[in-house]
């Protein structure tokens, strides 16, 4: 059977092309990353964001990872509106607010 036969072959393709870009792999500075074999629910569950953040705290490639990540997010502004998770040592939050600053003037209601 050839494997673009299969039902699920279009959507994983199209997936991979979504998460890694025009190759549709992976780059390979991933297999040196702190999280390689992980599970990643880890990295997506509120109670375990501490951890997640430690083990992105002593990863090697953390800065690739960081770069990779917010050029991702960057693509469509609908991706960083619901940034979520820990990536590349940052969480959500930091992330969006990477994207949207708080401003620290206030304007003035008349």
């Amino acid at each position: 059977m050839n494997p673009t036969d299969h039902l699920g072959y279009v959507g994983t393709r199209a997936l991979m092309l979504a998460l890694f870009g025009p190759s549709g792999t992976p780059p390979a500075w991933r297999a040196d990353a702190a999280c390689a074999g992980k599970d990643t629910e880890l990295f997506f569950t509120t109670n375990t964001t501490a951890h997640a953040l430690d083990v992105c705290s002593d990863c090697p490639v953390i800065a690739q990872c960081r770069a990779d990540h917010f050029e991702w997010e960057s693509r469509t502004r609908s991706r960083r509106f619901y940034s979520s998770g820990v990536v590349a040592g940052t969480t959500g939050s930091e992330r969006n607010q990477s994207y949207y600053p708080r401003t620290t003037t206030r304007k003035e209601v008349a």
